[in-house]
């Protein structure tokens, strides 16, 4: 298979090659994935400060309500993120400090009610997953392959990457990316015939 680049990310084949097995996928999110935290540029967090108190109000009795604590803070260099640096939310009863027991995000709840956009202040790997870039390359995370139906892949499936995932990379790629990333995923396939 050629490269594919667009916009400025290459594109990993493995989106074509592999896909969820039949009714899983990230519309069946278990949320496992937030249980370590998440890395989130520090505007991404700068603009849930921003938010702190409407956020608090979403939080349930197993979640602090003290904004000091929501990140570690420590930026690492991360070049795949806007800044340049990425920071970690910490983790509160085992999971990380915006995931409700009920499995919903704090944040992307503010983010629905504020602003009708559930994903208007959710931070971009957090929107993206299963979906992520690796060094400038639209690849998918392998972190909860195998251990949740929601987010392991499989090679026999009817439906690729590109088509279950479609959400996450038109938020990664725009509609016309994903566009041009679905028409080459045709082409490819009338190519193999």
């Amino acid at each position: 298979m050629t490269e594919l680049i667009i916009g400025k990310f290459k594109i990993d084949p493995v989106l074509f090659e592999k896909g969820f097995s039949k009714g899983c996928g990230p519309h069946q999110c278990e949320t496992t994935c937030c249980s370590s935290g998440v890395f989130l540029d520090p505007a991404d967090r700068d603009i849930i400060l921003e938010h702190k108190e409407e956020v608090k109000l979403q939080m349930d009795e197993t979640q602090t309500q003290e904004h000091a604590v929501w990140f570690d803070n420590k930026q690492e260099v991360d070049t795949d993120f806007p800044s340049g640096f990425a920071v970690g939310t910490e983790v509160h009863n085992d999971k990380c400090v915006f995931l409700r027991t009920d499995g919903r995000c704090s944040v992307q709840l503010v983010s629905a009610e504020k602003y009708n956009d559930p994903w208007k202040i959710k931070p971009f790997y957090c929107i993206a997953f299963p979906i992520a870039v690796d060094h400038g390359v639209v690849t998918y995370d392998d972190y909860q392959d195998g251990k949740t139906q929601c987010c392991s892949i499989v090679s026999e499936t009817n439906s690729s990457l590109v088509d279950s995932c479609k959400a996450e990379l038109e938020f990664v790629l725009g509609k016309e990316g994903y566009s041009e990333l679905k028409n080459y995923q045709v082409s490819k396939l009338q190519d193999s015939k």
